[in-house]
């Protein structure tokens, strides 16, 4: 696919005179040397009741002249189809993203953002829903599909809100006690063995009188059952009876997971019921928020591997909703840049989340993702993440600077609000300040943080300074400034990237005056000028970017990697500076696609850091929300082949058990037809269209990073495993 940035600049410079010029309907395509111009508009069809897209060819451009139109018209060249608009929502953490695109070429039809409102996330989506109508003629009846991705299931996990949950095991009866955060737990008889053969029956009454105990007093039930994944029946007819009888929601472990372990599976399924309750309303509130705009198209929900689901299963698995926005900026970058393969890195207010795409989807974590002290076995996108971003805490060890990990409002932010900060900042060479919140719940805090609190309320901007010499008798009050911060009693403005960025004019934000302050208070402790400082600053920002981007490729490929010598060679590797005996530089052989407000500039020298090809498509500062509408229903599983002592190959298959065969190729084709036939038939429940299945095998070998084909004896000697991944997809059902 060519890039819009790989024209030919006077082609570039004809199209951005024509949008000035307020010409905004048409299309550059280019085919050898050449380019082409066709117009696109949209009308609405009064007989069929639909939007309809209209669009036909205008031109060659010629340089020099400009658009050259035919020297006959005829009705041939105009196209008539119906027009299919998608609108992608993203609620992040500062900004609610709304999008409405072109479901035909994926362009982005119209964008707008709106603060996400904490306390209740639809009212920032509707906000942003209603400005992106009002932004454009597209209306809510045109939209063929809905999707969004939320940080609410992320975010509940790591604040540890949730709902109560029982716990049935079956099978299982373990050597000590053990719990997983649920309220009530019974073992009943029954499991299965490794091949899926029943250790037990089990007892109806038995059940009966455990689901009636787990049930008490709690918002649903979780059920893990011993080697579920090799025969799932119990769990089914446990299911189906906690159902009849309590009418809760009720999740079983092999619903969410494939991987081996009872109590792996336990923990998933308890923590997805924990969400079940705090996710169905911000549904609930979601459709709500829809029909009143005027939306009736069916709504996805994006997923943490970087696929879709509908918006009911979301309700039952809200757990696979976890990292769900990393995943959609993926998707969105990668829908925007054009390029299936790629790095994908996302810089936002408070992270930056790199990811590799592999076939127009972002590497998967099998293994399941870890989001604080959960270690889940949900599948979700294999990305690194570093607390770096635009909003970071900027603060001095000495001569060096921290970048993070605390997000914090920025200077030029605050001051715009609090102008009186600028005066503060310059009289003292401090740029750090807190704030007591107003109308805060009192009953959070401890003794102390009562103290302080109550000396500063209503004082505005403070430093720690000012609060300690406001606050008798205490001297070291660190910890509790910080408590404060994280209860949200307080919240904290300092220096950060944004700061820099807006000192050396990359972009505008806020007040200036309040971003030049806090670089003057730096510049005064390091002995530097302004300038000087900024700009050491801003390279030690990049520097760690780009310090970020090689660690998840090291990461990867290479184990224990990282020590004092790795982490000197690694700031060389990056740097920008190669005049020494020796240069080492790496090479890309993908390119890097910056996704984020922030990563055009805190990424701007990366493609001579690191030699690669760096994209910044456009539209990149909303791609989350983009990726929310523009990717796919999908399912994947992985499956391993090992030799074993006679010399065959032994295929585990996590819904099947171990199978074995004569031949490697036997066991990987075998392998890939019964998960691409099982994943198939997952997918075609949802009702999707164009479904299409595909397999990646890899050979990993004893050696350290080897990776490579089983061919010969003397090569299968070094071999420790086969693995087959198979993933199906499909397209979302739309409205007709």
């Amino acid at each position: 696919m060519t890039q819009r940035s790989e024209y030919d600049q006077w082609v570039q410079d004809w199209i951005r005179t024509e949008k000035e010029g307020g010409r905004k309907c048409f299309d550059v395509k280019k085919s050898g040397n050449s380019y082409y111009v066709y117009y696109q508009t949209t009308r609405y069809n009064s007989q069929t009741k639909k939007r309809e897209k209209v669009s036909g060819y205008l031109g060659k451009l010629v340089e020099g002249v400009g658009l050259v139109e035919p020297d006959t018209y005829s009705d041939d060249f105009e196209k008539v189809t119906n027009a299919r608009y998608g609108l992608g929502v993203d609620t992040g953490g500062t900004f609610t993203d709304a999008v409405i695109v072109d479901l035909d070429d994926n362009t982005v039809v119209a964008k707008r953002k709106s603060p996400t409102t904490h306390h209740d996330l639809s009212i920032g989506l509707g906000n942003s829903v209603r400005a992106v109508f009002e932004s454009c003629d597209i209306k809510p009846e045109d939209i063929s599909l809905v999707g969004i991705s939320t940080t609410l299931a992320t975010n509940s996990i790591l604040e540890g809100h949730g709902g109560e949950v029982g716990l049935i095991l079956i099978g299982w009866n373990p050597m000590e006690p053990v719990h997983f955060g649920e309220k009530n737990q019974v073992f009943v008889k029954g499991g299965y063995d490794s091949k899926g053969q029943p250790l037990a029956p089990m007892s109806k009454a038995e059940v009966t009188e455990a689901i009636k105990k787990v049930s008490e007093g709690v918002d649903a039930i979780a059920i893990s059952g011993l080697f579920s994944i090799a025969n799932s029946s119990q769990e089914k007819k446990v299911k189906e009876l906690a159902i009849q009888l309590t009418g809760l929601p009720v999740i079983a472990g092999h619903e969410l997971s494939a991987a081996m372990g009872i109590d792996l599976r336990a923990e998933t399924a308890v923590l997805n019921g924990k969400l079940i309750s705090i996710v169905s309303k911000f549904f609930d509130d979601v459709e709500r928020t829809f029909k009143e705009v005027g939306v009736k198209a069916p709504i996805m929900v994006y997923k943490g591997d970087g696929s879709v689901m509908t918006i009911d299963n979301a309700r039952i698995y809200p757990i696979e909703t976890i990292l769900s926005g990393p995943a959609a900026s993926s998707m969105g970058g990668m829908m925007l840049s054009g390029y299936e393969d790629c790095l994908m890195v996302d810089i936002g207010g408070t992270s930056t989340d790199i990811a590799i795409m592999e076939g127009g989807f972002p590497q998967i974590q099998f293994e399941g993702a870890s989001v604080g002290k959960w270690r889940t076995r949900v599948k979700a996108v294999d990305m690194s993440t570093v607390a770096l971003g635009g909003d970071s805490k900027v603060t001095l060890d000495g001569p060096r600077f921290i970048l993070g990990p605390d997000r914090v409002i920025p200077l030029c932010t605050y001051a715009e609000e609090h102008p009186e900060v600028i005066g503060k900042i310059i009289g003292s060479d401090t740029f750090e300040y807190y704030e007591a919140l107003e109308g805060i719940d009192r009953s959070v805090l401890n003794e102390k943080e009562l103290r302080i609190f109550d000396n500063i309320e209503g004082k505005g901007p403070l430093s720690k300074l000012d609060i300690m010499g406001m606050v008798e008798g205490l001297w070291v009050i660190d910890e509790e400034l910080n408590s404060m911060v994280r209860k949200e009693v307080l919240r904290i403005a300092s220096l950060t990237p944004t700061d820099v960025m807006v000192f050396l004019k990359k972009f505008t934000l806020g007040s200036k005056a309040g971003a030049d302050a806090g670089i003057t208070a730096l510049s005064n402790k390091l002995g530097m000028t302004k300038k000087q400082a900024a700009t050491a600053l801003f390279d030690e920002i990049k520097t760690q970017v780009a310090e970020a981007v090689m660690s998840k490729v090291f990461d990867d490929r290479f184990r224990n990697w990282y020590d004092h010598g790795s982490r000197v060679l690694m700031r060389r590797l990056v740097s920008k500076v190669r005049n020494d005996t020796i240069e080492i530089m790496p090479k890309f052989k993908i390119p890097i696609v910056g996704v984020g407000a922030p990563s055009k500039f805190m990424m701007e020298d990366l493609a001579d850091r690191l030699n690669a090809t760096v994209v910044f498509p456009e539209h990149n500062d909303v791609g989350n929300a983009i990726g929310a509408i523009t990717s796919k229903v999908s399912e994947s599983l992985s499956a391993t082949i090992t030799p074993t002592p006679d010399y065959r190959f032994m295929a585990s298959i996590p819904f099947m058990g171990s199978s074995y065969y004569t031949h490697l190729d036997t066991a990987i084709s075998a392998t890939r037809r019964w998960l691409e036939n099982y994943l198939t038939k997952k997918i075609a429940e949802f009702r999707c269209t164009n479904i299409k299945a595909s397999s990646k095998v890899k050979t990993y070998m004893a050696t350290e990073g080897g990776v490579g084909d089983w061919e010969e004896e003397s090569i299968a000697r070094t071999i420790n495993f086969v693995e087959v991944v198979s993933r199906v997809i499909g397209d979302p059902p739309e409205n007709q």
